[in-house]
């Protein structure tokens, strides 16, 4: 079993279809015991959709909109290992 840190790591690829199937597994059997982290990939999927380009994003000021999208290309770096 995975712990809170790893599933944590792989939240993006796993929001973005990026895992193969045993680190999915991983993964969604710790949701299955760990509510902190299912609160996380909720919250994760709820920022994803704000600032996705669409109906949703007009909401969301320039300056935000930018610094978040910062924050997700770091943390999409980091879960690659290529930051």
């Amino acid at each position: 079993m995975i712990d809170c840190t790893e599933a944590v790591r792989r939240m993006w690829a796993y929001l973005e279809h990026e895992l193969d199937a045993k680190p999915v597994a991983e993964f969604e059997f710790h949701l299955e015991t760990c509510q902190r982290c299912c609160g996380e990939l909720e919250f994760s999927r709820h920022l994803r959709e704000v600032v996705a380009v669409g109906e949703g994003a007009t909401q969301v000021p320039p300056e935000l909109r930018s610094r978040i999208e910062t924050l997700l290309a770091k943390a999409d770096d980091t879960n690659r290992g290529t930051a």
